[in-house]
């Protein structure tokens, strides 16, 4: 089979993908592309010389050994129904569906994984969720971030569904500048500041045992202190608690549905 590395759908994460793969370190690998999104296909195909727009799926799927999946999880069983897989692609799916519901969908292909990553994955500094474990790909992983095999599949969902608290993240960031710049700072000044506070928040927060976030926490809300007056006044308000019930609404959503 061809070498190449082939994406079915185009969205915000796949182009992200496409870009970590091809601007890692070491010779970028050939990658065709979907055609379904035009433009933004022929963008990469433009910034990118080792990327091809192939004229429909099917040609990414002749020409490709490995598949990147990255459609919509409502229209995943229309866009890969009508599709000839190949008992030797490996199948990579950045959908949020379980793989029981997707290994029929790529069947013959035996070599299914999903993989957890995020559009950030261009700067390839973090860790890449993957289930099963799978060495074949383990090289390919590392050209978006650290490769992190899983025990099981719920793993996978429980993470999958922990990043829906990115988009609540920024909120709160926002809430915090546009705070500032209510009570007079100037709005660029509160945007650049809140946006350095919260880099070097997060990058204190990447070493330690898995008791870091409450240590922080702790450290953070000196007693009689301006953070406890905060944190303790969003934890009697059952903000935690909120963001909780939210999560556990997500995984819901993502996880196939239990047995009885």
């Amino acid at each position: 089979m061809p070498d190449a590395i082939g994406f079915i759908g185009s969205g915000n994460i796949a182009s992200a993908v496409v870009e970590g793969l091809v601007t890692a370190p070491r010779p970028a690998p050939r990658i065709l592309l979907s055609p379904r999104n035009a433009a933004r296909s022929a963008a990469l195909a433009a910034r990118f010389e080792t990327v091809v727009v192939s004229e429909d799926n099917q040609a990414v799927l002749d020409g490709s050994r490995t598949l990147f999946l990255s459609v919509r999880p409502q229209v995943a069983a229309e866009a890969l129904h009508s599709l000839r897989f190949h008992v030797g692609h490996t199948i990579i799916s950045l959908i949020p569906l379980p793989l029981s519901t997707l290994a029929p969908l790529v069947s013959p292909a035996r070599r299914v994984l999903r993989v957890l990553l995020l559009p950030t994955c261009t700067q390839r500094l973090q860790a890449v969720p993957y289930w099963p474990e799978t060495p074949e790909v383990q090289s390919l992983l590392e050209r978006l971030g650290t490769p992190l095999p899983l025990r099981e599949e719920r793993e996978l969902n429980v993470l999958w569904a922990s990043t829906a608290i990115i988009s609540a993240f920024y909120a709160l960031l926002e809430t915090g500048s546009e705070w500032s710049t209510g009570h007079g700072v100037v709005p660029a000044t509160a945007t650049d500041y809140t946006a350095t506070m919260a880099h070097v928040l997060a990058r204190v927060a990447l070493s330690g045992g898995t008791d870091r976030f409450a240590r922080l926490a702790a450290e953070a809300a000196t007693p009689g202190g301006l953070n406890e007056q905060v944190v303790g006044m969003l934890r009697a308000g059952d903000a935690c608690a909120d963001v909780r019930e939210a999560l556990d609404a997500v995984l819901t959503r993502i996880s196939p549905p239990q047995r009885t």
